[in-house]
């Protein structure tokens, strides 16, 4: 038997659930539990294993061009679907990052000039906690492109194995879809509050998109609005798996990684319980509606097809991009995002855009929107094709298959649209056209203007998408006083593509985290990356006061990593409680102690990105 736990949003309690359950099934028979979190894998610090091994993933990529053989006629360039290659008239440069080794490059190079290599693009690990095998991988800084692959690994090593628990990425990208797809129970972790709910809604809305009916599993039930989320799985034939408690004693506990089920007697029969209910439990058959997600900025504007393209500003200085982000979710980076949106004055960009919340406080008015087109698809013409098989043997991702009767077909989930078949193909029968893969948006807000935009469920999270938003924010911000814009961006969670892509070149990436093993495992993650691309990184600490020993190694690890500690939060149901509201923290409670101390965490801001200010 499959599960996988996943959730909409980061922070809302997922690899608690999956490790709490991994822990309690694993009283009566042997458990496999696979990390799929590969950007920011953190079960293994609540399971604790022993004797760990590991190995690093390395693949094939294209290093760079040799100067005596390249004629610079940019064919590979043209093919690389990956823009890992770039020619000029007497230059050519690689970049191995990018590289996915797809061999599009190497079929047309007619004077074979393209060098190989390697790189290492993640670690796989293997380990035993008691009855648990444990299974899970790294993603290497700067390898964002490869999460899907790892993902792949995993369950290609794990496979046969009887009972696997799949801890999946947050979100409802294609990681996501990669992690869940053919499990026999999906249980979709959420807490009742704005955010989690919205994130949520999506999360169901992908899974029966894919024929999967998931169980809902409402954590921190004392927050928010429980009896609208239980009223909302009931209009939509949702069934509620169990209801965990809203408790800081089990905050304390996860801050300290250790399993509540191990210390909260109450807590461990309610998983025995789900334990019981997930083996008795027939496969759900899918529930044919969507559910309602409408979302109040999808409405207005005018619809293009087109990205927005916005005139050159010739003597205007490039604005000060201040990106805000997390190696996990649910560390109040939004909450926080909006704040300094309020403070700043300038553009805001969501960029976290197959989870975005930031309208849920900023209630946008849409003014212009347009479809992304940012990936393709390659299909087959059974008429035209002879079945040789020749695109089969050249597909590393394994997309195209020969089916019983012996046609061809490819798995659209699986292709990544490097077009590697198209060259292949000796009687093209193969064609491609781009995909709708979500829309942007450019709107006015009560802080001002907003760019932001929403990717479809299960489309792959590349950063096409985020570059769009950011550059259209960056595009149309206004100098300020001081002759320098600022746009304020809320970044993804992780370290992978949709991170790159919000990170890289920015003025000063903000990093919100919270004292909690897994916090200071994925802020070391994040610094890495931070690191990798030469960006001035400042740490925010929220929650500082929940475990005072844990504050303190986070804030030895920044000053270890040459980041700035920018302040401290204390824990506080305020955050909630504003979202709730729709309002940011400064506009709900501005005289507050909260308030003040974000004021003065905002000037470090502006002193880490180089802003004046008074």
């Amino acid at each position: 038997m499959k599960i996988a736990v996943s959730s909409g949003k980061g922070g809302v309690g997922k690899t608690l659930a999956a490790a709490c359950l991994a822990s309690v099934m694993a009283e009566s028979q042997t458990v496999c539990y696979v990390d799929c979190d590969v950007e920011a894998p953190n079960g293994h610090l609540f399971l604790k294993p022993a004797d760990v091994k590991s190995a690093e993933e390395i693949l094939p990529c294209i290093e760079g061009m040799d100067p005596q053989r390249c004629t610079y006629c940019g064919q590979c360039a043209r093919v690389c679907y990956f823009n890992a290659l770039a020619v000029g008239r007497k230059n050519a440069i690689a970049f191995p990052e990018l590289c996915r080794w797809c061999g599009a490059c190497l079929r047309v190079c007619p004077t074979d000039a393209l060098i190989t290599g390697q790189r290492v693009v993640g670690t796989i690990c293997r380990a035993k906690s008691g009855a648990i095998r444990l299974h899970w991988a790294t993603l290497a800084a700067g390898a964002g492109g490869m999460t899907v692959r790892l993902i792949e690994l995993l369950k290609e090593r794990t496979q046969h194995e009887e009972l696997i628990i799949l801890d999946s990425p947050p979100g409802t990208s294609c990681s996501a879809v990669h992690t869940i797809r053919q499990a026999d129970h999906v249980i979709l972790v959420a807490d009742p509050t704005r955010f989690g709910v919205h994130d949520l809604k999506l999360s169901v809305r992908l899974c029966r998109s894919m024929n999967i009916e998931p169980l809902i599993l409402i954590n921190r039930a004392g927050l928010g609005d429980v009896d609208g989320l239980r009223r909302w799985c009931s209009e939509h034939r949702l069934r509620i798996l169990a209801e965990l408690p809203d408790s800081r004693e089990i905050a304390h506990l996860y801050s300290q990684g250790i399993l509540p089920v191990m210390r909260m007697e109450s807590l461990r029969r309610q998983f025995l319980e789900m334990a019981q209910t997930l083996r008795q439990l027939p496969a759900a058959e899918p529930v044919a509606d969507n559910p309602d997600v409408v979302l109040s900025w999808q409405q207005g504007g005018s619809v293009s097809s087109e990205l927005p393209v916005s005139s050159p500003r010739e003597s205007a200085p490039q604005p000060a991009e201040i990106t805000i982000v997390s190696g996990k979710g649910g560390t109040g980076k939004t909450s926080l995002c909006a704040c300094f949106a309020q403070l700043a004055g300038g553009v805001v960009a969501d960029c976290d855009v197959d989870a975005a919340d930031l309208h849920l406080l900023l209630e946008p008015r849409v003014l212009e929107q347009g479809v992304f087109r940012g990936g393709r698809v390659m299909q087959i013409d059974p008429a035209r094709c002879t079945r040789c098989g020749a695109c089969v043997n050249v597909c590393q991702w394994k997309a195209i298959r020969r089916q019983d009767d012996g046609s061809v077909t490819i798995i659209e989930q699986d292709c990544e649209g490097c077009g590697t078949c198209l060259q292949v193909c000796p009687v093209n029968a193969i064609d491609t056209e781009p995909t709708d893969d979500g829309r942007w948006y450019w709107s006015s807000t009560r802080l001002g203007p907003m760019s932001h935009a929403m990717l479809e469920p299960g489309k792959e999270n590349s950063g096409k998408l985020v570059t769009v938003v950011r550059k259209q924010a960056t595009d149309r911000a206004e100098s300020g006083p001081s002759a320098n814009g600022v746009v304020i961006l809320d970044g993804s969670p992780g370290t992978g593509c949709p991170v790159i892509a919000s990170v890289g070149g920015a003025r000063a990436a903000v990093i919100v985290t919270e004292p909690t093993v897994s916090g200071l495992h994925d802020l070391e993650r994040i610094l890495e990356l931070t690191e990798h691309f030469r960006i001035r990184a400042g740490i925010i600490i929220n929650k500082a006061d929940l475990n005072p020993e844990m504050t303190e190694k986070i804030k030895i690890a920044v000053e270890s990593h040459h980041a700035d500690l920018l302040g401290e939060l204390p824990y506080d149901t305020i955050f909630v409680q504003a979202q709730q509201a729709g309002k940011t923290v400064l506009e709900y409670q501005p005289d507050s102690e909260l308030s003040e101390t974000i004021r003065l965490i905002w000037k470090q801001v502006q002193s880490l990105a180089g802003i004046v200010h008074e």
